[in-house]
Formats: C-alpha cells, structure tokens, sequence
C-alpha cells in the first residue's frame, strides 16, 4: 500500500505531512532572507571603507581693513571720587564729629570748593582762641629779645629759642586753623552729587566717605584692540559712540598704551568725549572705529618722540 493510500486511509497523518512540509518551506525563506541581508550589510561596510563621503573644505572669513571696528565699553569720568571730612582723630576734635548740616543733596551740581556739609566746630574753635593769644605772647618775647641781643645782654642761644618756641607756636596755629577749616566739607572739583551717604545727627570720622562727587565732562572710555589693529589709530582719531537707545556721539583718541598685554594680546586705547552730550559716566556704549592703514613713518616717529 502506497504513502498515497495510506494518506486516504488515515486523515490525520496525511495532514501532519502537509503541515510539516510548510514548515520546512517557511524555514528556508527565513534563511533565505537573512543570507541576503548579511551580504548587504557586509556590502555596506566595505563601500564605506573604500569611498570615504567627500570633505568641504570651509575658509574663514577674512577681515575687511576698512570695515568699522566696533567694541563694547562703558564710559567713565577720571574725577569721580568719595568725599571724607578729612578731620584727623585727636585729643582735640576726638574719634568723631557730628553732622550739624548739609548743604546740597543728590543729583545738584556743584562748583570746587562748594560747600557740601558742616560738622561740629566747637572744639576746633576753641582751638583756635588758644592758640592765638599764645602766638601773639611768643612773638612779642621775640621782639624783646632781640632788643636785648643787640645790647648783649640776651646770647644768642636765648634768642635762638625764642625763635624756635614762636615758629613752633606758629605752626601749632595753622594746624588748629586747619582742623577748623575741615569741619567744612566742599567739593575738590566741580561735577554732581552721585550719591550723599550722610545725615545730619550722624558722627563720621575721617574714615568715613561723606559724598560721591562726580564731573560729567570730559568723559572717556576704554578700549582694549587686538595687537594686529593697535597700530592704525593716531591721536587725535575720531571715535563713533553709540549708546543703546542710539544715541551716538564723536570721541578723540587721547591715550595709545605703549605696551600690548600678554595675557590678552590687546593694546589699551583710551578715547575721550571732551562733552557729554546727553551720555552719562557709567554708560554702556559701542564705540566704532574706523581703522587707517599703518603709517610707514609711525615707527621712527615712536622711536624719536619720548614714551607717553
């Protein structure tokens, strides 16, 4: 009896046998498969290593040596400084004075020399009587005992320290005048009140900042130029500032550093803004700057003229 037959005769082994063989057939497509993509990939890699993707080749920019250079600074003022009351601690005037007024307030404008606040004078007054009528004493002792020196009767070393005694009473005299004089604050220059850190009833000493005073003009910014641009600026060069709601104004060079930092490589440039213009100390500001090409001469000019 044939595989056929027996297949007829008994159902279920002829399907066991059909079901088997879809299952070898399934087999050899998943292999078959597999194969192709391995090869694939190995094709892949070796295309990889033979033709390598092509390089761009990308050059940097190069700088235009008549484009605006442009450099982020801020402006400042060389008279800005903190006011003290200068009163030296003492026997006299003691570790403190009181702040018995105060002339002006922040924001005012004040010429040199303008009274910015008083102290407490008392003591220092009271000096001053003293030491007067001492002065007066030792100079009238002096005039006698010159008198004297001519006659013979007073030596010379006697009338040597009569004069020593009325030049140290003299001086003791400046130094009260002086300290009396110091209980009144002014300005040492003419600018505004940045700030005012006192009050009046406050004891300050001479260690204690009484006022911010501040001049508004001539203003100047810095500048720090790469050592390649340093050498095309020239005093006196235009300077374009331009503030950050636009506003712009024209400052001179005024200081070229004789040295190029290291560290950095840039050489200091100073420019300064002879007005204001409505810019104020402390402002942010682009300057731009329109580099010259190098001075063939610049170099003997440097060599001649002495290091600013």
């Amino acid at each position: 009896m044939t595989a056929r037959e027996a297949g007829l005769r008994d159902p279920k082994a002829g399907g066991a046998r059909r079901l088997e063989s879809l299952v070898r057939m399934l087999a050899a497509v998943i292999a078959a498969a597999l194969v192709f993509a391995c090869s694939e990939e190995v094709r892949s890699d070796a295309a990889g290593e033979t033709t390598p993707p092509p390089r761009v080749r990308l050059d940097a920019p190069r700088p235009d040596p008549d484009a605006a250079d442009r450099y982020a600074t801020y402006l400042y003022s060389e008279s800005d400084a903190d006011v003290y009351s200068r009163v030296p601690e003492n026997d006299l005037t003691g570790r403190a004075l009181p702040v018995v007024a105060i002339h002006v307030e922040t924001g005012d404008r004040v010429a040199k020399g303008q009274l910015l606040a008083t102290l407490d004078d008392e003591m220092a007054a009271l000096e001053v009587a003293a030491v007067r009528p001492r002065l007066e004493e030792a100079r009238s002792k002096l005039e006698r005992a010159r008198a004297l020196a001519q006659n013979g009767i007073v030596t010379p070393s006697e009338l040597e320290e009569t004069e020593y005694e009325t030049q140290r009473a003299e001086a003791t005299l400046r130094q009260a005048e002086l300290y009396l004089s110091r209980t009144r604050v002014r300005a040492p220059f003419a600018g505004v009140v940045a700030r005012r850190y006192i009050r009046v009833g406050q004891m300050v000493s001479e260690t204690e900042p009484l006022f911010r005073i501040t001049a508004t003009e001539p203003l100047r910014a810095r500048l720090l130029i790469p050592e390649d641009r340093s050498a095309r600026f020239r005093i006196g060069d235009p300077v374009l500032l331009r503030s950050g709601d636009g506003q712009t104004a024209t400052a001179y060079v005024a200081i070229i550093g004789p040295t190029v930092d290291p560290a950095s490589g840039t050489r200091e440039v100073i420019v300064e803004l002879p007005e204001a213009n409505g810019f104020h100390p402390g402002a942010s500001v682009m300057a731009e700057v329109v580099a010259k090409p190098p001075d063939p001469g610049a170099e003997a000019r440097r060599r001649e003229d002495p290091v600013p």
